[in-house]
């Protein structure tokens, strides 16, 4: 696919890595501590892919790796143009669960210190957030002090803290620490409604019902995680705060109208909240989000309440619902094997439309013709995506970066 008309730098926000192989002995006392603990063992017999081993020694997953590789990662890079990714950890990783503070402070010590070294080895085209032992306040903020001397430039957070919102008084310093030193703040769904302890919920979100956490799980998440900082007054009282929320918000963009008219119909039950309406509060605060939303009206969407200002390009690689098509359009297979379920893959996704910046209107007619995922004989928007009017279009292709 040519694709000719494409900005000088292209940063990838929302990229994931694991723990490296390397960790793996060294993490291994903590394994016979924590049921919520993962690790990374190297493969057998493949030299590119690793297991993700649980606390009991079984195996959750294979990985490829492209999950802790700087060198399988550059490769991707350069395939699809990405001249700098901003790795964080996965989820899973970041020690949420250990209630001892010298233990968790040490493992994300150790993850932290994996992806400095990977930083380390092409720091041209690649920077990292780091993880924070969250539930333990002063340890938190003493990590989050030594990784800006590592060079880094924020940090992830999941959505919730074992369960805890992110609105809690014991988190308000640590974001305090945040603004003041500059570091941005990732938050991404993880837990909660993705992983529930009641049954009968439990019962419903289970991965195998449609990959149900994965897929509304975690957009309910990130909208909760909002609603606490919003709400909290954590952006009100750090409005210098940078807090990038994935997956373009998650359900929260849409819900905003919702959430104000809630607070108005019903003030009785926001007096101990921000005086902010939410509009204000995106308005107002550092208010960010990823363009995942394989969606180009959500994308138009976010644009429009957000401003291009606000939005940054994220893939969420290496994972699988990352916006990189898995499945090769002549094969019909992606990397595993696994056929593409629908008649014709997807080839580049929307929130890829950023990639092409033309800087006129002459320049964004030519690229236009490039977007061949685009079948403008299809409008029922079933599989294809649907017909855009020329005002999304330029919404999309000029104006988003």
């Amino acid at each position: 696919m040519s694709m000719p008309y494409k900005s000088s730098e292209k940063w990838d926000v929302h990229t994931h890595t694991t723990l490296s192989p390397a960790t793996f002995d060294t993490l291994g006392k903590y394994a016979s501590r924590y049921t919520d603990f993962v690790r990374i063992k190297a493969h057998d017999c493949k030299p590119c892919c690793a297991h993700m081993i649980n606390a009991n020694g079984d195996i959750l997953r294979e990985i490829e790796d492209d999950a802790y590789s700087a060198e399988t990662r550059l490769k991707d890079c350069d395939r699809h143009d990405v001249t700098m990714q901003v790795i964080s950890p996965t989820p899973m990783m970041i020690p949420d669960f250990v209630e001892n503070d010298h233990d968790a402070a040490t493992i994300c010590k150790i993850l932290n210190d994996d992806n400095a070294a990977l930083v380390a080895k092409f720091p041209q085209r690649f920077t990292a957030l780091g993880a924070l032992p969250m539930l333990h306040t002063k340890a938190a903020i003493k990590e989050l002090h030594r990784i800006k001397s590592l060079g880094m430039h924020g940090v992830e957070i999941n959505s919730n803290i074992n369960a805890h919102d992110l609105d809690e008084e014991r988190f308000f310093p640590i974001f305090e620490a945040a603004q003041d030193l500059n570091m941005a703040v990732f938050i991404h769904p993880w837990g909660g409604f993705m992983s529930p302890n009641e049954d009968c919920l439990k019962d419903r979100m289970h991965a195998a019902r449609n990959w149900r956490p994965w897929l509304t799980g975690m957009p309910l998440e990130t909208a909760l995680a909002f609603d606490a900082m919003a709400r909290g007054c954590i952006h009100e009282k750090l409005p210098n705060l940078r807090v990038l929320y994935a997956h373009g918000g998650g359900s929260f963009p849409s819900l905003l109208g919702r959430l104000e008219h809630g607070s108005y119909s019903r003030p009785d039950l926001f007096q101990n909240c921000s005086g902010k309406d939410v509009w204000s509060t995106i308005r107002d605060c550092g208010v960010y989000t990823d363009s995942l939303t394989h969606n180009p009206w959500a994308l138009k969407m976010l644009v429009d309440v957000f401003g291009s200002s606000r939005i940054a390009m994220g893939s969420d690689y290496p994972y699988p619902l990352g916006e990189i098509d898995p499945f090769n359009a002549k094969s019909m297979k992606d990397p595993k094997g696994n056929h593409c379920p629908y008649p014709d893959t997807k080839g580049i996704y929307p929130g890829h439309m950023i990639e092409h910046l033309p800087k006129n209107d002459n320049e964004q007619d030519k690229a236009w013709k490039h977007f061949n995922w685009l079948d403008k004989t299809n409008a029922d928007g079933m599989r294809k995506l649907p017909v855009i009017t020329d005002l999304q279009r330029e919404n999309m292709l000029h104006k988003t970066a």
